[in-house]
Parts: C-alpha cells; sequence; structure tokens
C-alpha cells in the first residue's frame, strides 16, 4: 500500500461501501464496483491512490475514482449498444491507432539511440546561406546604448566620448559602465546583441505612435531631454526590416531546423534498413507490382 496500512485502507474501502450502497452498487469482497461483467477491485484502487494524501483527501480520491470508473464503463457500454453496427470501423480506428502509437515509440527509441543534438558554427552557416531567404526581417533590429541623466546636467563631451566608443573598443563598455556608477547614470546596454527597434525606443521618452525611423539615419550620439531627464543614446549597428536577419539571431531557430532533419533522418535510415533486412531474410515480400 502506498499511503495506508492495510487496517486504514479496509476502512477506507468500507467508508466508501457506504457511500456506493447507497447508489445501489454493493461491493463483494475484492470488488468495489461492477458494471455487467466489468468489476473494478480494491486493489486497483489502492494502486491508483496517490501517495501523501491526508485520510479526508483519501476517501474523496477514491469516491471520485470510482464515480469516474463507473460512469466510463457505462458510457462504453452505451457506445456498444448504439453503435454496435459500426463495431468493425470502431475497432478499425483503435486498431489504427494503437499501431501509430507503437510505430512512435519505434521511431522515438531509434531517435534516442542514435541522436546527437551537437551542431557545429560551421553547420548552422552552411543552412542559413543555404536558405537566407527563409530569414527575412519583419521588423527592424537595433544594436546599440542609452544613458539616462539628470536632465540638469551640463552635456558631457567625455560621457559622449566614451558612449560612442562603444562601438569600436572592447574595454570601453567597462568605462562607460564606471562612470554611470559613479555618477548615479542609468545604463541600457544592447551593445552586443540585437533588439527590436521597438524594445530599444521603449527605454527613451517615446510614443507608440510615432514613427522614429529617422533616428537610424543618424551616425553618432543622440541625446533628448524629457520631463528633468536626458537621455543619451547611440544606435550601433541596424539591420532593416525586409533585410536578412543576422545568422546569431536566426541561430536557435536553425538549430531547431536541423534537429527536425536529424530525427527524420534517423527515421527515414531505420525504415530503409528494417525494409532491406525484410526482404533479404525473406520475413517480406512484394507478390504483385502494381503498375
Amino acid at each position: 500500500m502506498r499511503i495506508f496500512s492495510k487496517i486504514a485502507f479496509i476502512t477506507l474501502v468500507a467508508m466508501l461501501s457506504a457511500c456506493l450502497e447507497m447508489n445501489d452498487v454493493t461491493p463483494l469482497g475484492n470488488v468495489v464496483a461492477k458494471v455487467g461483467d466489468k468489476v473494478l477491485t480494491s486493489d486497483e484502487i489502492a494502486e491508483a491512490t496517490p501517495a501523501n494524501l491526508s485520510e479526508g483527501d483519501s476517501l474523496s480520491f477514491v469516491k471520485l475514482y470510482v464515480d469516474n470508473w463507473l460512469i466510463k464503463r457505462l458510457k462504453v457500454a452505451e457506445a456498444e449498444r448504439l453503435f454496435s453496427e459500426e463495431e468493425e470501423d470502431i475497432e478499425r480506428l483503435v486498431n489504427d491507432y494503437r499501431e501509430s502509437l507503437l510505430m512512435r515509440r519505434v521511431d522515438q527509441y531509434h531517435i534516442e539511440q542514435n541522436m546527437s543534438e551537437d551542431f557545429s558554427d560551421e553547420d548552422i552557416a552552411s543552412y542559413y546561406n543555404s536558405h537566407k531567404a527563409n530569414f527575412v526581417l519583419d521588423q527592424t533590429l537595433v544594436k546599440g546604448v542609452i544613458v539616462r541623466c539628470d536632465g540638469t546636467t551640463a552635456k558631457s563631451n567625455i560621457l559622449r566620448a566614451n558612449i560612442e566608443r562603444v562601438s569600436t573598443s572592447a574595454t570601453a563598455i567597462q568605462i562607460l559602465q564606471d562612470a554611470c556608477t559613479k555618477n548615479g547614470y542609468t545604463l541600457v546596454d544592447n551593445h552586443s546583441g540585437w533588439v527590436n527597434f521597438s524594445d530599444f525606443l521603449s527605454n527613451l521618452p517615446t510614443t507608440k505612435s510615432q514613427n522614429y525611423d529617422h533616428f537610424l539615419d543618424k551616425v553618432g550620439v543622440q541625446d533628448i531631454v524629457s520631463n528633468g531627464t536626458r537621455y543619451y543614446f547611440y544606435i550601433t549597428s541596424v539591420c532593416r526590416k525586409g533585410n536578412v536577419a543576422p545568422v546569431e539571431v536566426v541561430s536557435d531557430k536553425i538549430r531547431r531546423i536541423l534537429i527536425t532533419q536529424r530525427r527524420s533522418e534517423i527515421i527515414s535510415s531505420h525504415e530503409e534498413d528494417i525494409l532491406n533486412q525484410a526482404f533479404s531474410e525473406g520475413n517480406a515480400e512484394i507478390v504483385k507490382q502494381i503498375d
């Protein structure tokens, strides 16, 4: 037993029996419920009962389990009466489903035995270069940084220079971070990864109803003052809507595509192997060619 001693479970079934007797269902020995020649035993209920339930929760679970079992059996019996003439079709559907399930399990077994999800950068680049038309952007992407500071602060040529160097110096971002920390500025750092232009704009005093594509055309550090706050921003790279996405943006998608392809290849290879083996061993044959 998972949660009760035998005595506790017998008590539980006895309590359940009282409920069932009120519904004209009388347990006989190990049988708790029956519909026609189908029976539900206390052993089946014990096996299905989750661990770590309180006595009250267990009683509720068992009562619901028995009710559901009765409903299931009664519905099946009703279906057999109503659709007896369609029994062959139902049996065929059940058999088709069973065979499909078994085939999927076989496919999954061979995938697990042979699958590797390791793809090199060269694998990804090769697929990318051969399928660029599939990776056209539907929105503009940018890289860049934003520094937010007190609007009363005088324009700082040093700060602007530090921002501008982000695109050319590996150490510039750390220098900029240190300067922002020292002066209490807020830094939004997207210089190393592509983001949607709309997401970049969400860190600036902009509204969704306006077009800000003119920001993309300007070179160097730009600034805006709004509600007492100054925003310095520098768009270091742009990939516009309608262009092919950078490979690093779609690399995860390509990896998923390659995984799907490899899974299909494993299944196809296995199918070819079992066909060839069956033909060579005489376990399968094409009796009549179909023109």
